[in-house]
């Protein structure tokens, strides 16, 4: 029996009309007219395949829309078009315990090849996120769930492949997609936007899956520039519980991730399990920006159970003025409180081989800025399993103006190889390679304090054969060697290679021990030094 929703109307600027041609199986889809925009209105859960839930009308008028029916006929015209929700509480879909309705398909969706918004706050009772930056998490009230049949059966949730021309963008807000192989996939050439979405979690953003139905992973870019979240509160993503990683860019393209949620629950304040990395990075040189400088950009990375942010990846030879990727202004391993323990890279499965926070490996150049000079820049990394960051045999890793604090591995790693290596001793003349070049980290030579100032004498040992002059060398305060602010920077020219240089600044900054790294006009900064003169610094 049909279910015709009592206040079905038309939403959005649709022709009348406007129809989509659905006939008996095994015939083609007739041929809409051209360039026309349209508004389909889904008005059952129901996924049977029959053409009764195919007839989906751009002017609203056929009862028993289903989405697999709307994407279906919208496929069929060009767009842009969009997609809205109507469900009565009487479908069979409706969970009563979470007031929601539930889409369970057992095939895979057709490709989405027209540009489409999919509006799940469409649906009545849905109410996107209000919490501010300093509120933190998602109070987001989600009504339209699509969930997979689990990962073993091996399909997507919505696909955007095989797009017609460069406008076939996708854009997806309010929706909860969980349980399939890889929840989102886009590939087609546009700007793709999520938005106010949880992307493996539940409909409450609060609870996982076990491994049997949990997604492989949440949102494959391999196409296209993708906005992922934003810096409004009602843009933030939920992006947690899938199995190996939350987002995964697979090839070069321009990408923003700002105010979203990775690894833990909507409340931002605790573990929502199984999570491997949150995001993953396979090109650099292009420009992406992980979080940003201005309020609301800042992502939050709590859990994730092999780390937080993992780039594999080098700049294209022979590029010029390649553009770094950037990760500023997020939050690692805690809530925005500063309070909750959510180390990234603790690796519960097997606790004796913890993992880095941010990960960056990789030949060549690496082409990575972490962190900043600029007010909201540097990255708060706390609480992780291994080092907060770990360059790995590339160059070229700038990584300034963090705060680092509980990190068991330390605050900066540069190794050899792919692995993780601990403290690298300075070496005569910093001839060796390695992350970084294996840049040498200043050597302190005196410290005194007088009337309010305070006076440290430093040297780096490289020669000009073996880094890009001016180094720049930063002065900060911290405790366990992980520094937690800055009190002075100093530049040393090529003529000064090798010589003890000073630098002043107020002694009222001494808030933890001193701690000193040197950075490179190339962008190799070295692991923090510094002989801890203070056990615990001047309080």
């Amino acid at each position: 029996m049909s279910i015709i929703h009592p206040a079905r109307r038309m939403r959005g600027p649709a022709t009348p009309g406007f129809r989509a041609a659905v006939v008996l199986a095994g015939t083609a889809l007739a041929t809409l007219p051209a360039a026309q925009a349209a508004t389909f209105l889904v008005d059952t859960t129901s996924d049977d395949g029959s053409v009764a839930f195919q007839l989906c009308d751009a002017d609203a008028t056929n009862a028993n829309c289903s989405l697999r029916g709307a994407i279906t006929a919208m496929n069929a015209s060009a767009g842009p078009h969009t997609i809205t929700f109507a469900i009565p509480q009487a479908d069979p879909g409706y969970v009563a315990a979470t007031a929601h309705w539930r889409f369970s398909p057992t095939t895979a969706y057709p490709y989405i090849t027209r540009e489409l918004l999919i509006d799940g706050y469409s649906q009545p009772g849905a109410v996107p996120n209000t919490n501010t930056t300093a509120q933190g998490g998602s109070n987001a009230v989600l009504r339209i769930e699509i969930a997979g049949p689990g990962r073993a059966a091996q399909i997507d949730g919505l696909s955007a492949i095989n797009g017609v021309g460069s406008s076939a963008a996708l854009t997806v807000r309010g929706l909860a997609i969980n349980r399939f192989f890889r929840n989102l996939s886009l590939y087609n050439a546009g700007s793709h936007r999520i938005e106010g979405c949880f992307i493996g979690s539940d409909i409450t953003g609060t609870t996982g899956f076990d491994p049997a139905q949990a997604s492989w992973m949440g949102i494959v870019q391999g196409g296209g520039a993708l906005q992922l979240g934003g810096t409004m509160p009602s843009a933030r993503n939920l992006v947690s519980g899938n199995l190996y990683m939350g987002l995964w860019q697979t090839a070069a393209n321009p990408l923003t991730v700002q105010g979203n949620l990775f690894g833990t629950t909507a409340t931002g304040t605790a573990d929502l399990p199984r999570q491997d990395y949150g995001v993953q990075l396979s090109a650099t040189g292009l420009g992406a920006t992980i979080g940003g400088s201005a309020a609301g950009a800042g992502n939050l990375f709590g859990a994730n159970r092999f780390g937080a942010i993992y780039v594999n990846s080098q700049v294209p030879a022979g590029m010029a003025n390649p553009v770094p990727l950037r990760i500023l202004g997020n939050v690692f391993g805690t809530d925005l409180a500063g309070t909750a323990s959510l180390g990234n890279g603790l690796n519960p499965g097997s606790p004796s081989q913890p993992q880095s926070t941010i990960f960056v490996f990789g030949s060549g150049r690496c082409g990575v800025a972490i962190g900043g000079d600029a007010p909201g820049e540097g990255n708060r990394i706390a609480n992780g399993g291994a080092a907060g960051v770990l360059v790995a045999s590339c160059t070229d890793a700038r990584v300034l103006g963090n705060r680092f604090t509980g990190n068991r591995g330390g605050a900066l790693d540069l190794s050899l190889s792919s692995n993780g290596d601990g403290p690298t001793p300075n070496d005569a003349g910093d001839a060796d390679e390695g992350g970084n070049r294996l840049q040498n980290h200043p050597v302190m030579t005196s410290f005194a304090c007088s009337a309010g100032t305070c006076t440290l004498g430093y040297r780096v040992d490289t020669t000009v054969t073996n880094a890009s002059y001016p180094l720049r060398v930063d002065v900060m305060v911290g405790r366990g060697g992980q520094p937690e602010a800055s009190v002075a920077t100093d530049t040393v020219l090529a003529a000064e290679a090798g010589t003890t240089r000073t630098v002043t600044f107020a002694s009222a900054a001494l808030q933890g021990a001193l701690i000193l790294s040197a950075t490179d006009a190339s962008g190799n900064t070295s692991e923090f030094g510094g002989e801890h003169l203070f056990a615990t610094g001047f309080e």
